[in-house]
């Protein structure tokens, strides 16, 4: 019987009894007052720590999530960065397209829209390259505009994928040109420069700063009224039989990205 009653689980049944029996007497109220007035400090820190440490977790959880909400955002940012920077070349080309509907001449309304992807701009010669050749309809001796009819050049060698365009500023070019406002002509070439010069004006014509230069069409090398641009100083001389003038470009011929062949 005395072994009975030493058997551990025996022993912790009768203990629990006990305290089961002594709590429904009331007997431990003062015992357990005097327990939780001693440890209610340390479990108030305890308490204190495990609120601390909870909000550590979900803080470290919620960066984690603002960070793999972050990249996503950013890729996300990037996506409608590229689609953003597609839309605007296509809208700065569908403007290109849209200024290019009013082109002087009727009979070149074919154009074929090139991009630059090389150039000189030396003392000797003057040109860039577009990626469109004869496979795209290009053809030698094809004239190139900007929008609003601006004059660029004309192609003097077409591959079979890409052309070489001679500037107008190009040393050895000559346009047949004309003053828009008193229709008198003239011979427009390229200098050492970015400049023009048109020769051949007549004595006696009135030749002022700021008029504007245009193709005339004669000899058909280029199509009459594109725009070459305008004076910007003029040069007379009794001596001679002509009057000179230098010309301003209407293109910067320092930025050009796409160009117009006049098919």
């Amino acid at each position: 019987m005395k072994k009975i009653f030493h058997h551990p689980f025996i022993l912790s049944l009768l203990i629990i009894a006990v305290f089961i029996f002594l709590n429904s007497q009331g007997w431990l109220k003062i015992p357990q007052d005097i327990f939780f007035k001693l440890t209610a400090p340390g479990q108030k820190i305890i308490h204190q720590f495990s609120l601390k440490f909870n909000n550590l977790i979900i803080f470290l959880s919620s960066i984690n999530k603002l960070n793999q909400e972050n990249i996503k955002l950013k890729q996300k940012n990037q996506e409608l960065l590229n689609e953003i920077t597609q839309l605007k070349e296509t809208a700065q080309e569908n403007e290109f397209l849209r200024q290019q509907i009013g082109l002087s001449n009727p009979e070149a309304k074919e154009l074929i829209l090139a991009n630059v992807f090389g150039q000189n701009l030396s003392a000797l010669e003057k040109y860039f390259l577009i990626n469109k050749g004869e496979k795209d309809g290009v053809k030698e001796k094809a004239t190139v505009i900007l929008a609003g009819n601006l004059l660029v050049g004309q192609v003097i060698e077409a591959t079979h994928s890409f052309s070489k365009v001679q500037l107008i500023i190009d040393p050895n070019s000559r346009i047949n040109a004309l003053i828009q406002e008193s229709r008198v002509t003239g011979l427009v070439r390229g200098d050492d420069g970015l400049n023009l010069t048109i020769d051949l004006l007549p004595q006696g014509k009135t030749i002022e700063q700021g008029q504007t230069i245009i193709t005339s069409g004669l000899a058909g090398f280029f199509p009459p009224g594109l725009l070459i641009g305008q004076i910007e100083k003029v040069i007379s001389s009794e001596v001679q039989t002509s009057q000179t003038a230098e010309i301003k470009p209407a293109v910067d011929f320092t930025s050009l990205e796409k160009v117009f062949v006049i098919k």
